[in-house]
């Protein structure tokens, strides 16, 4: 999949952000055990005018988690953008993707990440592992807020080594 740069300046133009701003995506059914809670926690805890989370998807757990978003005070800085077809741009738009199931198979978004040089913030679970070892992705426990705060703030002040690690996963993703 090709993606132009009039693409993602038309994506982030619809969003209102710029080139400038770190975006996280979270590409997932809002369900229960993909911990989309756990993102927004640890978002809040990085306080960065220059960051953005976006969950792209749909699922029953879209009002509680808008709401969250609220009570954390971060609702101008996440945006929930249902379902879209446009997945690879978003992807070629954001920082990192950020998957933090308690479970998974073969995370999809993970692959697709990969494949684009996307970096990836995982949990340590079977599936997601064993596709961002070697240096591949930045792993977290399932359920640890702070490890993934940390995470956030890696990507934020690691730029450079970010994109470095997006390059080895999509070489790594090229040998299945």
């Amino acid at each position: 999949v090709t993606v132009s740069s009039d693409q993602v300046a038309e994506v982030l133009k619809e969003l209102n952000l710029t080139s400038e701003t770190s975006i996280f995506l979270s590409i997932a059914e809002l369900i229960p055990r993909k911990r989309h809670q756990d993102i927004l926690k640890a978002f809040a805890k990085v306080n960065r005018p220059d960051a953005c989370l976006l969950f792209a998807g749909n699922g029953p757990l879209k009002a509680k988690l808008q709401q969250l978003a609220s009570d954390l005070d971060i609702s101008e800085k996440v945006r929930f953008l249902g379902f879209r077809e446009d997945i690879p741009t978003l992807l070629q738009a954001a920082t990192a993707t950020v998957l933090v199931s308690d479970q998974e198979g073969l995370p999809r978004s993970v692959m697709e990440s990969m494949s684009l040089g996307v970096p990836v913030i995982g949990t340590t679970i079977r599936g997601t592992q064993d596709l961002l070892q070697e240096g591949c992705g930045y792993l977290v426990p399932v359920g640890d807020i702070h490890a993934l705060s940390k995470a956030f703030l890696w990507f934020l002040n690691h730029p450079e080594a970010g994109r470095n690690m997006g390059i080895q996963g999509q070489k790594n993703i090229h040998k299945y």
